[in-house]
């Protein structure tokens, strides 16, 4: 009989605590752009071995909240303000073709999971859960792809969320406010599931532009800080 060997299995509810953690503290800024992350500390608080934490974090730079520079360690990403203008840039565009896809496609049960995602936004804006309420706002957002019956949009949008995720964090911090109005997509929401397709494009491009002068300054504050260090 042939040896057969199988590959160890990866404790993968520990790791899913881990990632859970480290993308709290990255999004709430305990973990500040440009940080390196010290393996031995956070396994020594988080009572952990090296071993799942690194695949975490290999989790993470895959994800592309934490980058891995060679004989340097693994990094929070640094933001620019650079990197913020092509993100936003790009979803503008992204959800405008979005929509118009999935605008023929809508039914009850898209109406259904619009209201329930935007309910689960509301419920994180009320707990001040910052992390819950950038988690449940990417999903509201993202209804619109799923629904549009595009695998290459919808692969687009999945990556650019890791980096919108990052931003979002950056936005409120820029207000100083762990989460935005509960009321923030009531408008968008309605849209939606209204009769106007182009009056739910031009919200969309607004949504994207709320507060954005801030938050580019908030961005430009970084990168002066970082250059000084």
């Amino acid at each position: 009989m042939a040896k057969l060997d199988f590959s160890p299995i990866a404790d993968t509810t520990r790791r899913a605590e881990i990632v859970a953690l480290l993308r709290r503290a990255i999004l709430t800024g305990q973990l500040e752009p440009g940080q390196k992350l010290n393996e031995l500390r956070i396994s020594e608080q988080m009572r952990v071995s090296r071993a799942p934490l690194r695949e975490a974090m290999r989790e993470l730079v895959q994800e592309g909240i934490l980058t891995s520079i060679p004989y340097a360690g693994t990094f929070v990403i640094d933001v620019t303000a650079k990197d913020i203008i092509d993100a936003y840039s790009l979803n503008k565009v992204l959800d405008e073709f979005a929509i118009e896809l999935a605008w023929p496609q809508r039914d009850q049960r898209f109406f259904d999971e619009l209201d329930r995602r935007h309910e689960a936004v509301k419920q994180a804006t009320r707990a001040l859960d910052t992390t819950r309420q950038i988690e449940t706002a990417l999903q509201l957002h993202g209804l619109i792809y799923e629904w549009a019956d595009n695998s290459v949009l919808l692969e687009t949008w999945q990556r650019l969320t890791s980096r919108l995720q990052m931003y979002f964090a950056l936005h409120q911090r820029a207000r100083n406010e762990p989460v935005p109005a509960e009321d923030v997509h009531e408008t968008y929401v309605a849209l939606l599931k209204g009769a106007d397709m182009r009056a739910a494009q031009r919200h969309a491009r607004e949504h994207i532009d709320l507060d954005f002068e801030e938050l580019l300054g908030y961005a430009r504050g970084l990168e002066k800080r970082a250059s000084k260090n």
